[in-house]
This record gives structure tokens, C-alpha cells and sequence, in this order.
């Protein structure tokens, strides 16, 4: 289940935050919309930071405007002094991946639209404000949690070898807890119930046509025949783990595996204690989440 949805506002009580709906583009079935999130700091005349963002929700609840995601966005937006895209994506079960990943890619060439200033994008569909006034193509982010961050890390594949428009450059990635998988257990993972796992089992839901099944890349980046990890898109990458999380050895074969490469960027690794994932998002009123929000922004400059 979803957590309610809730309006945007045009200043968040607690954080003096801006938000507004808007739609990006009307090529798909539903449109494609998103929150958009601008932090009072945009008042000072700098520009700020882009982050393209995509929620949790194993690719079937929650959304830019549940209370959840909306609550968390206006604290990061306000922590790191950003602008913050929440992304729409279609989920299940009326949309089976690669539906997500298909909105992600439109959602960022729209962002990059923007690095132009021309008034109306490719897809005629008006240009957002908010971004060609304030936002600082230079500093354009991805992240996301769980599902989210797998989203940023095909994005990230994707954006290494598909120019983006205006020949736009991500300079970051944050990836917190992602949502990898693959056929065979590793780490911790058991070994006789790995076939009937929770993991395996959203993922023969959410993605049933996956070419190579559950070691399909999208799905397990360090499975045999994968592209390399030394094509990822972007100049630096932040990997959040937390100590409670099923996915935790996966992450960390991720980041040794991106270390081991080859590629040119920088990529960090943070371990946000005995949490599950997505604990900022639900408690964000502790002390642990407080921090791991306030690590989030330190990235995001």
C-alpha cells in the first residue's frame, strides 16, 4: 500500500520548501509527470544543483506525491540546497519494467533539454521555470532509493554511451540501497531459500520478460556478459548501505566491482548503520536518518 497522497505547497511549514506538479512529457499512457521541489536558498540568486529523482516502492507503490516521498523531498531539498525532479514513473502491474527505465531516460532527456534556454522543449511541451532560472546544468544529479537507485544505475549505463541532449553531462549518481539481484547467492544471502526469496520474487513480477531472466544487467550489473561498469555515465557515485538490508552484499560487490572497472570517476561507499533501507524516508525524524540526509547533501554540491 501507498502511503496518502498530499498537494504540493507552495512553502513547506518545516522547511520553507516550494513545490508544484508538473507534467513532462504526454508521449506515454499516462503522462508523464513529477514533483518538483525549490529550496528557499533560491532566493540568494545562485544557481543550484539538479537532482532527477526516483522513488522506492519495489517498481509498484508510492509516487512523487505520496506523503512519504513528498515529506522526504522537501528535507533533502532543504539539507543540500537543491532542486529536486521526482519522477512519475509508470509502475506495476499495469506497466511491467522496462517501463520505468523508458521514463527515467525521457525524465533526464527532458532535464537536459532545459541546458539550452531555447522556451519549448523537443516533445512541445513548456519548459520548466523553476529550472531554467535557478537550476546549474553544470551540477545535474540521479539518485534514488531501493528501485529508484537501480533506475539511477541503468541511467547511468545508459548516459555513458547515448549522448544526452545539448550534450549534457551528469556529474553525479547516488544510488542508496539499490535493488540488485542475480541468480546465484553471495555474501550473506541463504543458499537453499535464494530461489523463493522476496528479491526473486518481485523481480520475476516487475521485469517477467527480462532477457537472461534474473542475471539480465538491469537486473545484476556484475552478471557475465554485462556492460562494463567502466562506461558508467557520470563523474562521481555515492553507494548508501545500511546493515539491516537484504540487498547490502550485492551493493558492495556493486562498489568493488565499479572500483575494479576501470572507470574514471569517483565512487564512494557509506554504511548508514543497523537500519533497513528507506529508514530516512520513514523515520527521518532520528538521529541516524538525520545524518545519513545531512551525508546525501554533502554529496550533492
Amino acid at each position: 500500500m501507498s502511503s496518502p497522497m498530499v498537494p504540493p505547497s507552495l512553502e513547506d511549514p518545516q522547511t520553507g520548501v516550494s513545490s508544484k506538479d508538473i507534467v513532462i512529457s504526454n508521449n506515454s499512457n499516462p503522462p508523464l509527470s513529477a514533483r518538483i521541489f525549490l529550496p528557499k536558498s533560491h532566493q540568494n540568486n545562485h544557481k543550484l544543483p539538479i537532482l532527477l529523482y526516483f522513488h522506492a516502492g519495489a517498481f509498484c507503490v508510492e509516487s512523487p506525491f505520496s506523503f512519504f516521498c513528498h515529506r522526504y523531498l522537501n528535507l533533502l531539498a532543504s539539507e543540500a540546497n537543491i532542486i529536486a525532479v521526482s519522477i512519475d514513473f509508470r509502475l506495476l502491474p499495469e506497466h511491467p519494467l522496462p517501463a520505468a527505465y523508458e521514463d527515467g531516460w525521457t525524465a533526464l532527456q527532458w532535464v537536459a533539454s532545459h541546458s539550452s534556454n531555447d522556451t519549448t522543449t523537443n516533445n512541445n511541451i513548456e519548459t520548466e521555470s523553476w529550472l531554467l532560472d535557478y537550476g546549474d546544468f553544470n551540477r545535474v544529479y540521479i539518485g534514488g532509493d531501493v528501485n529508484g537507485a537501480n533506475i539511477t544505475h541503468n541511467l547511468a549505463i545508459r548516459a555513458g554511451t547515448e549522448a544526452l541532449p545539448n550534450n549534457l553531462k551528469i556529474l553525479g549518481a547516488l544510488l542508496c540501497t539499490p535493488f540488485f539481484w542475480g541468480s546465484k547467492p553471495i555474501g550473506s544471502e541463504p543458499v537453499e531459500e535464494h530461489e523463493n526469496s522476496l528479491a526473486m520474487k518481485v523481480w520475476k513480477f516487475v521485469y517477467p520478460n527480462a532477457e537472461g531472466g534474473i542475471d539480465n544487467p538491469m537486473v545484476n550489473p556484475c552478471a557475465p556478459g554485462a556492460p562494463s561498469l567502466a562506461t558508467l555515465g557520470c563523474s562521481k557515485i555515492l553507494v548508501i548501505i545500511t546493515d539491516k538490508d537484504e540487498f547490502k552484499d550485492r551493493d558492495i560487490l556493486y562498489y568493488e566491482s565499479v572500483k575494479k572497472s576501470g572507470w574514471k570517476g569517483e565512487i564512494e561507499l557509506f554504511d548508514a548503520g543497523d537500519e533497513a533501507h528507506g529508514f530516512q524516508i520513514f523515520k527521518p525524524e532520528t538521529d541516524r536518518a538525520k545524518q545519513l540526509i545531512k551525508r546525501l547533501a554533502s554529496f550533492l554540491v
